[in-house]
């Protein structure tokens, strides 16, 4: 018998590449969207799937769905650089500990909780492992996404729910609209300035190899529960290395203009205040975590999950870049 696994968050890019694997690996899947979300990246398997509607938010839209699936992976959350607190609260702090409680109370055989290494906090990173301290930092996202980890580290400890936490490196692949699609607009459209010279390190983290990691953690659960695991590509690449490779698959000249990160900090001081004023939705070119990001030592090995369970990314980051390239360039033709 199939086993039934429920993708919060299924929509967005990682979860609809997770729906397509498990799919590909004969799991029974329900995909749980919002009644507002868009769909376009489940349209494929519409046919396989199990399409459910209800809100990580909302404790109550879940409990049907809690007693049909004995997997859950907890991948919804509130990803950007931008937003009021609250927001991201809501989601990655409250969805959270709602799914962590709705899987105690039905028993659910393994959660999977999709971390992040943001919650290390941006400080000198280099071949950082779970070993690393955790800080507390000022950027929404960071500091939402480690009280999320904190809950689920809480009911594993306390109540012994049974799961499994991830913490992926700077996701990207085809279809990723957070990351590389709108790094690779502004790179064509002269937009995109260079960090502190692009010295420093990054983690990137191919999608294919997450899928990989999950898929090892689903196949070995008596190595895997209780476990909190950093993926990336185990690449060690610079900002600069990485622009120039997107740079060449685009025909594009490597960006002249390098901020030095003091610079970086007031330019983003400047854009979100005038931003906040004005009350502004969408972010401003240059933000205080996007500067943090690029201008601080930011390098993740994955050599726990490795030496466990068997994890052998795919390190050809060009290769994975020009899948990105093509899909992004594809999407463009069918608008």
């Amino acid at each position: 018998m199939k086993k039934k696994v429920l993708v919060t968050g299924a929509n967005g890019f990682v979860g609809s590449n997770i729906v397509r694997i498990l799919l590909e690996n004969r799991f029974s899947v329900y995909a749980l969207v919002r009644k507002t979300s868009d769909l376009t990246y489940l349209r494929p398997f519409f046919k396989k799937i199990n399409l459910v509607f209800g809100d990580v938010r909302d404790k109550d839209s879940l409990r049907d769905i809690f007693k049909k699936v004995e997997i859950v992976i907890h991948a919804a959350a509130y990803a950007s650089d931008w937003g009021r607190y609250h927001q991201f609260c809501q989601v990655n702090i409250t969805g959270t500990k709602n799914v962590c409680e709705l899987a105690l109370e039905h028993r659910i055989k393994h959660l999977i909780h999709i971390s992040s290494i943001s919650v290390y906090g941006f400080n000198k990173r280099i071949n950082a492992d779970e070993r690393t301290a955790v800080i507390q930092n000022k950027y929404y996202y960071c500091r939402s996404k480690l009280e999320g980890e904190r809950t689920v580290c809480h009911f594993m400890n306390v109540f012994h729910l049974n799961a499994t936490i991830i913490q992926p490196g700077q996701i990207y692949g085809p279809n990723d609209r957070t990351m590389t699609y709108p790094m690779i607009e502004a790179i064509l459209k002269w937009q995109y300035a260079v960090g502190d010279s692009g010295k420093h390190y990054l983690s990137p983290l191919y999608i294919d190899n997450l899928l990989q990691a999950i898929l090892l953690i689903l196949k070995k659960p008596k190595k895997s529960l209780g476990e909190t695991y950093i993926i990336t590509d185990n690449v060690k690449i610079s900002w600069a290395e990485y622009t120039r490779i997107l740079c060449d698959l685009l025909g594009a000249r490597f960006p002249w203009i390098n901020i030095p990160r003091w610079l970086g900090f007031v330019v983003a001081f400047l854009s979100e205040s005038v931003y906040k004023f004005l009350r502004m939705k969408t972010p401003p070119l240059v933000t205080a975590y996007r500067v943090a990001l690029v201008t601080s030592e930011f390098h993740f090995v994955p050599k726990k999950i490795m030496g466990e369970l068997g994890y052998r990314p795919d390190q050809n980051i060009k290769s994975n870049l020009r899948k990105t390239v093509e899909a992004y360039y594809q999407s463009k033709r069918e608008k």
